[in-house]
């Protein structure tokens, strides 16, 4: 059944602008201070493009923001694609390391933060790091002596779209780069994902079909617009559709319930703990809205989906990544199989499983081999290209490092990764750049962070340390020292496990799966980020 709009729109603009003469008084967007309709939501995003290009900016730039799920983010986002800018979203968690390497790797020339945001002086933290990569910075809700302030940018805007040297906004190839979306990468540095106006919009009409989506549904975001998960589904999709989008800044499952019950919320996106959260029973009368959970982003109990499935929501697992947002899963599959793989392969994507010792067979259904992938939604390549060559093959197909299993319907089983990154709340965490850290520490000789089952985080994190004779460490020493380090809080491990000698395969490599298996039942110092 297709659901969505028409023809797709070869760019977001296209389908607001629409939205604007059509239900101009509709809303678009519930956030916590208040609602914006489509006439509101357009005239803001147009007026703060204004403002950007009254301060240079151009096609093709990079606007980052490293925003919460606040309205101001929204309008970010769809200023720059107004204008053909980049948009390049930053978690929040990220601080002086991170966000430094990305404003640099990405060439940015703005970047969006407020001021303070859950007790974190984000601006101050900034300011530095935006001087150092040439961006002007802009602040949200609060001011710095150093940045323009998100407010002077909308009025600036406002005027300069009001004035009669105004000549309007010039068209935007839909095959421009639209989207830097950096996500954690196995050599220990975050990779900057290339995505474009068409494979957003790709990707918006794939997820709307599968998951039979109109405009008359309400779209509930917990999940940050700073991640794939959010930006793809709060601030494109819902403009694709034309439907309504509610916003929570800060997760709070009691408050979740609430927006969903005053809202009428009928569907979702969201890791794991998300749904096991919303499925508490005396939260049952607040959510009877909520129709259709596309649940991904860390594993997923068999059990979770057939409970939200008992309780009278299509709940599906789901499989996708930065590089290639939503892979599978959709409401027409089969309510068991929704529970047990990671759902069926949509129509426009293509996926094949290769052998692990020999990457040009192809393995029949039912065998576990490495995902690849390709799709219309598949990501154009990274900011640095250089990592481009060991991502794809020969004839195009994504590597997404993965490992999993086909079956002769087309349904996709995750069962595993070749890739060394743990996820831990839906967020990707690369071992190696944790690793690399602990390393420095003077007395840990050898050091392996690895994942291992969580019912509450998807994965908790183990740091496996070899000490040099007669010294000791703490878990205490690994959080200061990551702290100094400047890296997010989420990075810290959980778990400290000091062990004589690490297990080693003949190559020298560590065996992980080794590490994993001994630790999975062990507990050991635990730290609580």
């Amino acid at each position: 059944m297709r659901v969505f709009p028409g023809p797709q729109p070869s760019t977001l603009w296209n389908s607001l602008d629409q939205l604007r003469l059509e239900r101009p008084d509709d809303v678009a967007l519930v956030h916590s201070t208040g609602r914006l309709t489509y006439r509101q939501l357009c005239a803001e995003a147009e007026a703060l493009a204004c403002g950007l290009l009254s301060h240079g900016a151009q096609p093709g730039d990079t606007i980052s923001f490293q925003m919460p799920n606040w309205s101001e983010t929204v309008l970010i986002a769809l200023a720059a694609m107004r204008i053909g800018a980049i948009c390049n979203p930053i978690i929040t968690i990220y601080r002086a390391k991170e966000v430094s390497f990305i404003l640099e790797n990405a060439r940015a020339r703005f970047v969006f933060v407020p001021e303070t945001y859950r007790g974190f002086q984000h601006a101050a933290m900034v300011s530095p790091l935006a001087e150092q990569a040439g961006a002007r910075l802009v602040v949200c809700r609060g001011k710095n002596s150093d940045g323009l302030t998100f407010d002077g940018l909308l009025r600036n805007g406002y005027r300069l779209r009001n004035s009669a040297e105004w000549s309007g906004f010039d068209a935007v190839n839909p095959a421009s780069d639209a989207l830097y979306l950096y996500t954690s990468g196995t050599e220990g540095r975050p990779k900057g994902v290339r995505h474009s106006h068409a494979t957003l919009l790709s990707e918006a009409g794939s997820v709307s079909s599968a998951t039979q989506l109109s405009a008359r549904d309400t779209l509930f975001m917990g999940s940050p617009l700073t991640h794939i998960t959010g930006f793809m589904y709060a601030i494109v999709l819902g403009p694709f559709l034309g439907a309504k989008v509610c916003l929570q800044d800060v997760w709070e499952i009691h408050e979740a319930a609430a927006l969903i019950d005053r809202e009428s919320c009928a569907w979702t996106v969201g890791a794991t703990p998300f749904l096991q959260g919303l499925l508490d029973p005396e939260l049952a009368l607040q959510i009877q809205s909520l129709r259709i959970f596309r649940c991904g982003g860390a594993d997923v109990p068999p059990q979770l989906i057939r409970r939200a499935q008992e309780r009278g929501i299509r709940a599906m697992r789901t499989y996708g990544c930065s590089e290639h947002p939503t892979i599978s899963g959709g409401v027409g599959d089969d309510p068991a199989k929704a529970a047990t793989t990671d759902g069926r392969v949509h129509p426009q994507n293509q996926v094949r499983i290769i052998d692990l010792d020999d990457d040009s067979h192809v393995l029949p259904p039912g065998e576990v081999g490495e995902i690849q992938t390709k799709g219309d939604e598949l990501f154009l390549g990274y900011v640095d290209a250089s990592l481009n060559e060991r991502a794809f093959t020969g004839d195009g197909w994504f590597r997404t490092g993965d490992l999993g299993r086909l079956d002769s319907d087309r349904y996709i089983t995750v069962v595993g990764r070749r890739k060394d990154i743990i996820i831990r709340k839906g967020e990707n965490i690369s071992a190696k750049e944790v690793e690399d850290l602990i390393l420095d520490l003077p007395h840990v000789l050898q050091c392996a962070v690895v994942g291992v089952p969580d019912e509450e985080r998807g994965e908790l994190m183990v740091a496996a340390c070899v000490l040099a004779s007669g010294t000791k460490l703490s878990l205490g020493d690994i959080t200061d020292h990551l702290q100094r380090a400047g890296i997010a809080r989420q990075k810290f491990p959980e778990r400290l496990e000091t062990i004589a000698e690490m297990p080693m395969n003949a190559a020298g490599k560590i065996l992980k799966s080794e590490l994993r298996g001994r630790f999975s039942t062990t507990p050991a110092m635990k730290f609580q980020p």
